[in-house]
């Protein structure tokens, strides 16, 4: 009997795998352009204040470093 049990706890293990690697899969399929956008919009904000870094602009680089502190300590809590 407890060969049985086994099999049976191998089997809902792996479906539950099976089926949340699947729900993964469509969601990545349904949000694929949002996630671009989002790859897009943070290699922009990157590439402004690399130009902005470049062009020694030190107002403004301390302000989006203020900015970019308190996001990150936002999203740490």
């Amino acid at each position: 009997m407890a060969d049985i049990e086994k099999v049976k706890k191998w089997g809902a293990d792996n479906l539950t795998g099976i089926l949340a690697i699947v729900a993964g899969l469509i969601l990545l399929g349904i949000t694929y352009k949002i996630i671009i956008n989002l790859i897009l919009f943070s290699v922009g904000l990157a590439l402004i204040y690399f130009g902005l870094t470049k062009l020694k602009i030190t107002v403004v680089t301390a302000f989006m470093d203020k900015i970019f502190a308190k996001i990150k300590k936002f999203l740490s809590v």
